[in-house]
């Protein structure tokens, strides 16, 4: 908080490379419809990549330079307090048809989820084994910064939902993605087990 001058603003969060399929331009675009709802809102983009200068030319142009923070390259270990001063973790990732990208799984949605928030993700490639649906966060259509904005409205104004979602996920990430389970199901499926 410090570091941003950030006060009690509503935070959302995406970390990942700055590359058009991971549907930063998409949160861009919704942002506004998020501001006239919830106006003390702030969009931390944590990440580089090459469709940086796009995503800030989109920024100035849609007057939104006061409310995303555009965090830059974040080490690992700094990592866990961006996710924890978030309020909501999005990143509606897309496919992109012309060159074949997708999202395999989407391990950041993991990693909110482990920080007990809930996030909002696009039905896209593998991101559905990642996040579950009403139970660990929100499906959108990826495309749609209509959805998109209201699934993040949504989360930023009913806390207690947002809250549910951001607990469950963590208690399924500790189920079901410990490196003990992991290692369970490889040698299970292997059929290494004595």
């Amino acid at each position: 908080k410090h570091k941003y001058h950030l006060g009690n603003e509503r935070i959302i969060l995406t970390v990942a490379r700055l590359v058009a399929r991971k549907g930063h331009d998409v949160v861009l675009r919704a942002l506004p419809r998020v501001l006239e709802v919830v106006p003390d809102t702030k969009y931390i983009i944590v990440g580089k990549g090459n469709y940086e200068g796009q995503l800030r030319a989109m920024a100035r142009r849609l007057k939104l330079e006061g409310n995303v923070i555009f965090a830059g390259f974040v080490p690992m270990r700094e990592l866990a307090a961006y996710y924890h001063l978030s309020d909501v973790f999005v990143m509606p990732s897309r496919t992109e048809v012309d060159s074949g990208d997708l999202e395999g799984f989407g391990i950041s949605f993991l990693e909110a989820n482990v920080c007990g928030k809930p996030v909002v993700a696009g039905r896209s490639g593998g991101v559905e084994d990642a996040v579950i649906n009403g139970k660990t966060g929100l499906l959108v259509d990826p495309r749609n910064e209509q959805e998109v904005a209201q699934a993040l409205i949504r989360l930023l104004t009913n806390r207690r939902l947002a809250k549910k979602l951001g607990h469950q996920g963590q208690d399924r990430v500790f189920c079901n993605f410990t490196w003990d389970r992991i290692a369970k199901i490889y040698i299970e499926k292997l059929g290494l087990e004595s």
